[in-house]
C-alpha cells in the first residue's frame, strides 16, 4: 500500500496575522476564519514568513501590530516579504472589559488578528 502525498495549497485564501511585538520575541497568532493558532517567534519578520510559508502556502498574507516602541521597521521588512501590513494605535483595537482586566500578549495578538480579520482596524499613518 501506498501512502499518497498531498501538497497545501492556499492560493487565493486570505491568513491573517496579529503580532504583538517585543524587543526579543513576538507573540503571533494566525487566523483563517475559525482556524487560529497562536505561538512565541523571536522577532523576525523573516522567521514569521518562514512559517507562513511552510504552513499556509500560496495563501494572501494580511498583518498587524500596535503602534508602539518598535516602531515601523517590522512594517517595512513585512511589506519588502511579501506581508501586507499595517500598524495601529492600541486605543483604536476592540477590546472587551474582561480583556482589559485580564490582559496578556496572547490575548492581544488574537485580538489583532480577529480583528484585522473582521476588517475593524484602521491603520496609522506610516512615513516612508
Amino acid at each position: 500500500m501506498q501512502k499518497q502525498v498531498t501538497k497545501l495549497d492556499y492560493t487565493g485564501k486570505d491568513i491573517f496575522v496579529g503580532i504583538d511585538t517585543h524587543k526579543k520575541s513576538w507573540n503571533i497568532t494566525t487566523m483563517m476564519g475559525l482556524f487560529s493558532k497562536t505561538f512565541n517567534a523571536p522577532a523576525s519578520p523573516e522567521t514569521l514568513r518562514h512559517y507562513l510559508d511552510k504552513k499556509f502556502p500560496g495563501g494572501n498574507y494580511f498583518s498587524a501590530y500596535e503602534a508602539g516602541f518598535a516602531g515601523f521597521w517590522p512594517h517595512y521588512q513585512l511589506l519588502k516579504l511579501g506581508i501586507n501590513s499595517i500598524v495601529v494605535n492600541a486605543a483604536d483595537i476592540p477590546t472587551t472589559i474582561k480583556e482589559k482586566v485580564q490582559k496578556t500578549d496572547v490575548r492581544d495578538s488574537r485580538k489583532i488578528a480577529k480583528s484585522l480579520q473582521n476588517r475593524d482596524l484602521t491603520p496609522i499613518y506610516v512615513p516612508s
